[in-house]
């Protein structure tokens, strides 16, 4: 068991707990030589050599995976030790709620589901160009922070290509209902379970519904590996056609049918923002708990800004840039894609020489023409051609 009365670890002075879980407990604590404070984990290190070992092998695992990790959505690792019998983690210390709270309320708003969504693969996409997998991805691992910013924690199954923590812990180290198939059945994984995991976290934002549940481990794997979920729109009306089609990719039970890589992912979700900003009005009225995105008439498509509702515990709204440098060529509508408004404008007020055009009877095509698109004329004047010149050599005979 964790020291109740400890006081001090390390450089770092204990103030409280914050939390306990099943490896140990959480401290808030205070670093005199940098003066600052941080989040302190600590795991109790068993007596028996080999356990010993496996602790330490995880525990440090989860530093060295985080720690060389740099990204604005995921969580800062400042030091790591031991003393003693206990190992400690000094990391950033968050101030802001989980997103299972958030879920447990109830769905999102959608743009603010979409924009959580994307900040989270973001940050996947970073660790994995690093090398890293989380492994764990769920919303207990999702911390919503002020401003509409999120952070990912918890690497302690985090697996590097060059780890030396074995599979003596077990391949499904994580969490069932938000496991990938593969995952589940024990198989190899690579970066494509972390998008399998945000996919169900991206559905029951939408929705609020749990996607995976059971009454056993066995039935929750297996309907991982065999339900297909019918999708969000059905269950929420005004879910996009885009957004079903991400969720659906995300979860796919073949890993060769999901995003090949987090980027990807992250472009389609950023669309889906742009997708949301575009139905909505240039003024308009913000009503409490709704979620909408300013475009303002006659601006540039330079920078749009997101507003979201803030959690109860704050008073401000929450304000975020979205970029809108993103190529949209193959992933929007026709409509989205071509500025029609000069043409809409000649249609309505023709010029004298448009009602010339337009009012003038279509000429008919002539033979050449009609012989490179009529396939059956083009073959009978053939064998008119070929039958005249049979017909002209037997003459010449």
């Amino acid at each position: 068991m964790a020291n109740d009365k400890l006081k001090q670890l390390g450089r770092y002075q204990i103030q409280s707990e914050l939390g306990r879980g099943a490896m140990g407990v959480v401290y808030k604590a205070h670093d005199p030589v940098l003066d600052r404070t941080v989040a302190l984990k600590t795991i109790v290190l068993d007596e028996d050599a080999q356990e010993r070992e496996e602790y330490h092998s995880r525990f440090f695992q989860e530093a060295k995976a985080a720690g060389r990790l740099n990204h604005p959505a995921l969580i800062t690792i400042y030091d790591f030790g031991e003393e003693g019998t206990l190992a400690y983690m000094a990391m950033e210390l968050l101030n802001g709620t989980e997103l299972a709270e958030r879920i447990a309320k109830g769905s999102l708003p959608i743009a603010e589901a979409v924009s959580i969504a994307e900040q989270v693969a973001e940050g996947l996409a970073y660790a994995h160009d690093n090398g890293v997998i989380h492994r764990d991805i769920k919303p207990g691992n999702i911390v919503l922070l002020p401003r509409g910013r999120v952070k990912i924690m918890d690497f302690g199954i985090a697996r590097m290509k060059s780890s030396e923590l074995k599979t003596q812990l077990g391949t499904r180290l994580g969490t069932p209902k938000y496991m990938s198939p593969e995952q589940g059945a024990g198989l190899a994984i690579d970066h494509r379970t972390d998008i399998f995991s945000l996919g169900i976290v991206l559905y029951e934002m939408l929705t609020g519904a749990k996607l995976f549940t059971g009454d056993s481990l066995t039935h929750v794997l297996h309907n991982v590996a065999t339900f297909d979920p019918p999708p969000p729109s059905r269950i929420r009306p005004e879910v996009t056609q885009l957004l079903d089609l991400v969720v659906k990719r995300a979860i796919a039970k073949k890993p060769d049918e999901r995003y090949p890589n987090a980027w990807e992912m992250v472009n389609d979700l950023r669309h889906c923002l742009q997708e949301l900003s575009a139905v909505t009005a240039s003024t308009p009225v913000f009503n409490e708990g709704s979620t909408m995105v300013l475009e303002p008439a006659g601006a540039t498509t330079s920078e749009k800004t997101m507003v979201m509702p803030p959690p109860s515990d704050t008073g401000s709204f929450n304000l975020r840039r979205i970029a809108a440098d993103v190529e949209t060529s193959n992933k929007l509508v026709l409509a989205k894609r071509f500025d029609s408004d000069a043409a809409l404008a000649r249609l309505i007020n023709p010029a004298p020489r448009d009602v010339k055009r337009l009012s003038r009877p279509p000429h008919p095509p002539g033979f050449l023409r009609r012989l490179l698109h009529d396939r059956t004329l083009a073959w009978f004047s053939l064998s008119l051609l070929l039958s005249a010149l049979i017909a002209g050599v037997l003459v010449l005979i």
